[in-house]
């Protein structure tokens, strides 16, 4: 079976081309997405071995991923990895994250990360943490490490996967998509060295987190819009119209006209109104996807 190393890279110079080395020797070929690095990466990647695709400036690991699941496509490979260039994974477990798509126990696996001896810098863990709680408000998923950037994947995944995220929340996207076309998703554990004596992370965790949770709130959005946009805005309507009557049997009883009940009447209504009018649009359009979909696999 031919395996695909796939990793997306942002100004890891230094770093790279050891990973790619150690990567090497488990797969057949590797190739790195060089998302508009400012030194040296793509070089770098290149003489150790790796065939390049380069960003002429940077995206964001989504758009990273966009092109690497692409040429893994156009390649037909049989098990695709997904591996960071930070050197926090260990490649020598690449074994253990194909053998299941192998034995044709998986489409995906996911390295997790949380049972090992070196701990998780406690924010680190928090933050993961509550990336997976919401991940599963989206899509109930049968793993519990949502943002895990070290994977396996089958070629019937790789053809089936689709996401649209060009940040930080492709990982949460990628799981979300496979669940919805009944993929069948493992997890493996796997070895995470956070402490490698070197920058790990190109982007502050704060601005993590929060890219992250706008793609993943977006995805929810889509799935329950009634639920999630459509009662919230019926609420606030709900609140504009009780305002709106005490407003009234005030300026009624005393002739006093209270500019704060007014603001809080008006944008009650007007928020309300927009949640329930994007509610009704999203449930259009993915009413509309689906209804495509199903004539298509029809």
């Amino acid at each position: 079976m031919f395996t695909l190393a796939c990793i997306p890279a942002y100004d890891e110079e230094g770093r790279i081309g050891k990973t790619i080395l150690e990567v090497s020797q488990y797969v057949d070929k590797v190739i790195v997405c060089d998302d508009g690095s400012s030194d040296n990466t793509a070089n770098e990647a290149e003489m150790s071995g790796a065939y390049v695709i380069r960003h002429q400036k940077n995206i964001g690991k989504g758009a990273a991923m966009k092109s690497l699941f692409k040429f893994a496509r156009a390649s037909n490979s049989d098990i695709v990895i997904t591996i960071d260039a930070d050197r926090q994974f260990l490649p020598k477990e690449i074994p253990r994250l194909i053998k299941p798509i192998i034995e044709q126990n998986a489409d995906i696996v996911v390295g997790y990360r949380f049972d090992d001896k070196t701990e998780m810098p406690k924010y680190r863990k928090i933050g993961n943490k509550m990336l997976d709680k919401i991940t599963n408000i989206a899509e109930s998923l049968p793993i519990r490490d949502t943002q895990s950037g070290f994977r396996s994947y089958s070629k019937n995944a790789i053809k089936k996967i689709e996401f649209t995220t060009d940040g930080f929340g492709a990982d949460s996207e990628i799981l979300i998509d496979a669940s919805k076309k009944g993929l069948k998703i493992l997890e493996e554990k796997v070895t995470v060295i956070y402490n490698t004596g070197e920058r790990t992370s190109t982007k502050n965790p704060i601005s993590h987190t929060t890219e992250v949770v706008i793609s993943i709130v977006e995805q929810i959005a889509m799935k329950h819009p009634l639920k999630y946009l459509g009662v919230p805005g019926i609420l606030l309507i709900l609140t504009s119209i009780i305002f709106g009557e005490n407003l009234i049997t005030l300026f009624n009883e005393t002739r006093y006209f209270s500019i704060p009940l007014t603001m809080i009447v008006l944008g009650t209504m007007i928020i309300g109104s927009m949640l329930m009018l994007m509610s009704v649009l999203l449930y259009s359009i993915t009413a509309s996807i689906s209804k495509k979909n199903n004539g298509i696999r029809e």
